[in-house]
């Protein structure tokens, strides 16, 4: 599939199956991420692989932290969302948390860092598309989250920019391909 194609054909798949990117496959989608723009080279980026009994895990990780976000905030803690936090990386069979760690000390402002981070994102997503797999990027609270951050590796100034999920597409939930209105969104300077 050519880099058009792959623009227009990646689509947000929310439920996603076995089987996932081989190892071979999960090298490619990380170099695609890896070869993002990043400006002087400071390689902010962080991708971190969450497969098998490590989603698992880590969903423990994703409902402890809510569960301490409902204390602090002195809400009960639902327990369907807790349940929800506890199985949401079962959507799919990976997931990549994609991450800028702040290079201190450097001229390029962090939220340049944080931008490369997304672009690694995009460019795994469209690995994924390239490779005949459906993904999903996804935020929400725990990319905030302290704990989670600190569970990963990350620094509490650290920026989780995304939960990237991939997998094969079920049969049917193939989405049209991507057509983009560009009504509103062009304009033409001028002085």
């Amino acid at each position: 599939m050519d880099t058009l194609d792959a623009i227009f054909a990646r689509r947000s798949i929310g439920r996603l199956q076995e089987p996932a990117p081989t190892e071979a496959e999960l090298d490619t989608l990380l170099r695609a991420a890896a070869a993002a723009p990043d400006h002087l080279s400071l390689r902010p980026l962080r991708l971190i692989v969450l497969s098998g009994d490590r989603k698992d895990d880590f969903g423990a990780v994703l409902a402890a932290a809510y569960t301490a976000r409902c204390e602090a905030t002195g809400e009960e803690a639902n327990l369907a969302k807790l349940d929800k936090e506890r199985t949401k990386l079962g959507r799919a069979p990976l997931v990549v948390v994609v991450a800028a760690a702040e290079t201190t000390g450097a001229r390029i402002p962090f939220i340049e860092q944080q931008l490369c981070a997304g672009a690694a994102a995009q460019n795994l997503l469209l690995a994924a598309t390239a490779l005949g797999y459906g993904s999903m990027w996804r935020t929400g609270e725990p990319a905030y989250d302290p704990a989670v951050k600190a569970a990963l590796g990350l620094e509490e100034w650290d920026a989780i920019v995304g939960f990237v999920y991939v997998g094969s597409v079920g049969e049917g939930r193939v989405a049209d391909p991507n057509d983009p209105d560009l009504d509103g969104l062009v304009t033409t300077w001028s002085a």
